[in-house]
């Protein structure tokens, strides 16, 4: 089950240092010295700067490898899994919460962007963003939240790729689906049916259908089942179950098919992938 990401607090962490408003957590520091998975639902748009080691996140049939130095944008009613590769050397990263209404104040183009998790072309100017927040933390300061915010925003308005990822979120939070994904979060195996999600949505079908088109430009049921296969493949690499096991967790009856649909989504068969892992012992 996907995990409401809240406050900016996970299980796994060895250390967390927050900046808060009032009682919540605006911006998060972490520091893992081991692995860990998370299957996350995040409603807010989060930044997140890697500073030191390795972690995959998995948004239905894309995989960001992100190592440091590396910035990662999620946009609000987000379904991703996320695995942490804590090797000998650990794992640190900032987490900012990006509010809805300063987004708003900046300018995004109208580029044709798929909604989804976007990881940025590296740029020194990051570099030394994630650098000043680090220092920030470990001297125990307490910034302007509006100062932090706005710099981040002024730094992805100022690259054509970032102009078009705030133009992106700005289209993402006015028509974000929250009860829709809650509800997937929490029963994406045993959701079989159109009539299944648009009753848990509180929506009629051809609402659903016409947001989902909107939103993800796809139909409601092929965003569920990558989002199945986004769990499998998680699945795949942080866990010993069987191929069977995974396919029938995340809601795969028919063996199959899931290995049809998970070579067109990776290129590969969920054997292959799994191999890859065991190889490199990359698992837990």
């Amino acid at each position: 089950m996907y995990t409401f990401y809240d406050n900016l607090r996970f299980t796994g962490q060895d250390y967390i240092s927050t900046w808060q408003s009032g009682n919540r957590s605006w911006a998060a520091y972490s520091v893992y010295n081991h692995k860990a998975g998370h299957e996350i639902y995040t409603p807010y748009t989060i930044l997140n700067l890697v500073l030191r080691g390795r972690k995959r996140m998995y948004d239905g049939r894309f995989i960001h490898h992100l190592e440091a130095g590396d910035v990662l944008v999620i946009p609000p009613g987000a379904l991703l899994c996320s695995e942490i590769m804590a090797h000998r050397d650990g794992f640190e990263s900032i987490n900012i919460v990006l509010p809805e209404q300063l987004i708003n104040t900046f300018a995004g183009t109208g580029e044709n962007l798929q909604l989804g998790a976007v990881k940025l072309d590296a740029a020194l100017s990051w570099q030394l963003f994630a650098e000043n927040l680090q220092q920030q933390f470990s001297e125990g300061a307490m910034p302007s939240r509006e100062a932090i915010v706005t710099k981040a925003l002024q730094l992805l308005a100022g690259s054509r790729q970032g102009a078009a990822v705030l133009g992106m979120l700005q289209q993402a939070s006015a028509d974000t689906l929250p009860v829709a994904m809650e509800a997937i979060g929490r029963e994406l195996p045993e959701l079989e049916k159109l009539d299944d999600i648009a009753r848990k949505s509180c929506m009629s079908k051809a609402t659903l259908k016409r947001r989902f088109r909107q939103l993800y430009n796809a139909a409601p049921m092929h965003w569920l089942w990558e989002k199945r296969l986004e769990k499998a493949c998680f699945l795949l690499s942080t866990t010993s179950l069987s191929i069977h096991d995974i396919a029938y967790s995340t809601g795969f009856e028919n063996i199959p098919h899931f290995y049809r649909l998970f070579r067109n989504a990776y290129g590969v068969t969920p054997k292959t992938w799994k191999l890859s892992f065991s190889a490199n012992d990359d698992r837990y």
